[in-house]
């Protein structure tokens, strides 16, 4: 099942609802900024907060959800490695921790 970049988003929006972020900020999507890998989509965001007042204190620590296109669920990248970096290595046989 490969996913559309439309789906991908509706599919971000979903997740960010329910993630720990959405009780601390008003979570906007940045669809121009989102990218497609051959595996995921990373579709970027931020705090409402954030862009209105450039104040870094106002964003959430990690901006960009992941996506995979196989229907697997979507995620925040670990921080320690850049993103295309992570979804090069996405095992489709094997779904990241906590999802």
């Amino acid at each position: 099942m490969m996913i559309s970049h439309d789906d991908a988003l509706e599919a971000a929006r979903a997740f960010l609802r329910t993630s720990p972020y959405a009780d601390q900020f008003t979570l906007v999507l940045q669809p121009d900024l989102s990218r497609e890998y051959e595996r995921a989509w990373a579709i970027r965001f931020d705090s409402q907060e954030h862009l209105e007042t450039g104040d870094e204190t106002r964003a959430p620590f990690v901006r960009v959800v992941i996506v995979p296109k196989d229907g697997a669920a979507p995620h925040l990248p670990p921080t320690h490695l850049p993103v295309a970096e992570y979804v090069r290595n996405l095992d489709p046989a094997q779904p990241p921790a906590g999802a």
